[in-house]
């Protein structure tokens, strides 16, 4: 494995890692109420809601496809990064896939937001929410970079290679 191929694994196992962190934080008049990681997300969770008045009550969420989605495109990505040559077409498409998923998401937990909490509950995306969908750009870009290259080199030769008939390779 070439220095440049543990990049794209490095990239995915990081984004990967960010789904176990908080995602999302919904709040109230900047009281925290509940908090998501990117599992709970993908897989649907229980929270308990605080009342003004008396104990919290458990809430279900459920689950979010477009997070499981991402998540999967993050795995996808990982697998598929070790076969390296012409495969990286697949975590350059995995990148693209899981971070227009995560941006869809957000934009449909923020519409359910507005929604469901007529103007006073608010969600707050957090840090791994952010750094997982970079990853994704990015673990997108190394591998279209990856794979331009490879093609590039597929097209031209690899540098220092035969000489066309009818050429010499001497200056003279």
């Amino acid at each position: 494995m070439r220095p440049s191929s543990k990049v794209s694994p490095a990239i995915f196992i990081l984004s990967i890692l960010c789904f176990f962190f908080p995602f999302v934080t919904i709040s109230c008049g900047g009281h925290k109420i509940a908090s998501a990681t990117g599992v709970q997300l993908a897989t649907g969770t229980t929270i308990e809601v605080p009342q003004a008045f008396g104990p919290s009550r458990e809430q279900k969420v459920a689950q979010e496809p477009l997070a499981a989605v991402a998540g999967l495109c993050a795995v996808i990505g990982f697998g598929v990064s070790f076969a390296g040559g012409r495969a990286a077409i697949v975590p350059t498409i995995s990148g693209v896939l899981g971070a227009l998923s995560l941006l869809i998401m957000k934009s449909r937990i923020d519409g359910g937001i507005v929604k469901h909490g007529q103007g006073v509950l608010q969600a707050n995306y957090e840090m791994a929410f952010f750094l997982a969908l970079l990853l994704m750009i990015a673990g997108a870009v190394w591998n279209g970079y990856l794979f331009s290259q490879r093609a590039k080199a597929a097209v031209t030769g690899p540098p220092g290679g035969p000489l066309p008939p009818g050429i010499s390779g001497n200056s003279s």
